[in-house]
């Protein structure tokens, strides 16, 4: 695959999963945010088992590790992915998506409190900047008629999320090294979706199954091009040009969720949106310059 390809395909992921801010909210309008992750992992596991299998050449994993892949597969699919289409619902795609990119602020702190990393001044200072803008979208970041009275709820959960998705390179990070991130990936996909599941299966009298073509078409959306291939041309990527030169188009993801939600839903940003959003980044530079936390942006997927 020539380089100049692999970049637009590489653009073309952070465009779907920057889209996804919004193409999730017509999934979850109806179905509820686990069961809308369950339906999408049970279907996606066993497709990225068959491309790592292919890929890989196997998909074994020892014994030894199980009890960190469920920890890492908890955290990553179940925690995340649920706490991800939660902020989608009910707060905008801006906000959440600028929320959500404070996840590797997350993973910088995460790595020296398990000390996988150095202290670094640097780092501490990005981060301080990236939760000032943070509070700025938190307190500031309301168009006057946009949101639902659970907006609060939303952007409260757009932080937790993060969280959870700055700890899962900390805790995926001596996985990833022995086997590959795709196959770790599609084992998670696998067991997330199973406590999502029996969930699921435990409130099923309480299920909610439409019968509009959005909320279908999202789901789909979800599995064949964020997850499939999203994931599978992101690792691609990682393994062509290495997963600092790709982690660069991390940082435009919010961007195309910015421009496609104005575009599709008519959402609107605000002067304190934007300012919130310049700080976020400018803390998110920092620290991704930051020696101290080369390492561990490295593990770092997407959505």
């Amino acid at each position: 695959m020539k380089k100049g390809w692999l970049e637009w395909i590489l653009l073309s992921v952070a465009l779907i999963w920057g889209a996804n801010y919004t193409i999730g909210k017509f999934g979850v309008a109806h179905m509820s945010s686990i069961q809308f992750s369950a339906l999408r992992f049970i279907m996606v596991a066993p497709i990225l088992l068959l491309i790592t299998g292919i890929i890989e050449r196997g998909i074994r994993i020892e014994k030894k590790d199980w009890g960190r892949l469920i920890a890492v597969s908890i955290v990553g699919v179940t925690l995340y992915q649920t706490l991800f289409m939660v902020s989608v619902k009910y707060t905008t795609a801006t906000n959440a998506s600028l929320l959500i990119s404070m996840s590797s602020i997350f993973t910088g702190i995460l790595a020296i409190l398990y000390k996988h990393e150095a202290f670094s001044l640097k780092t501490q200072l990005g981060s301080v900047l990236a939760f000032f803008g943070a509070a700025f979208v938190l307190l500031f970041g309301h168009s006057s008629h946009a949101l639902s009275q659970l907006a609060w709820f939303g952007n409260i959960m757009g932080i937790v999320a993060a969280i959870s998705w700055g700890w899962y390179p900390i805790l995926a990070k001596p996985l990833v090294v022995k086997y590959s991130a795709l196959r770790v990936t599609a084992w998670s996909a696998l067991i997330g979706a199973i406590p999502l599941t029996v969930y699921c299966l435990f409130t099923y009298q309480t299920l909610i199954w439409p019968t509009d073509i959005g909320s279908w078409s999202s789901l789909a959306y979800s599995v064949l091009f964020v997850t499939v291939y999203g994931l599978v041309m992101w690792y691609v990527g990682i393994g062509k040009i290495g997963s600092t030169k790709v982690m660069v188009y991390m940082y435009v993801i919010p961007l195309f969720a910015v421009v496609f939600a104005a575009v599709a839903i008519g959402e609107t940003i605000n002067a304190m949106q934007l300012l919130g959003g310049l700080i976020i980044f400018s803390g998110l530079y920092i620290v991704k310059k930051s020696p101290a936390a080369k390492t561990a942006l490295k593990l770092k997927k997407a959505n």
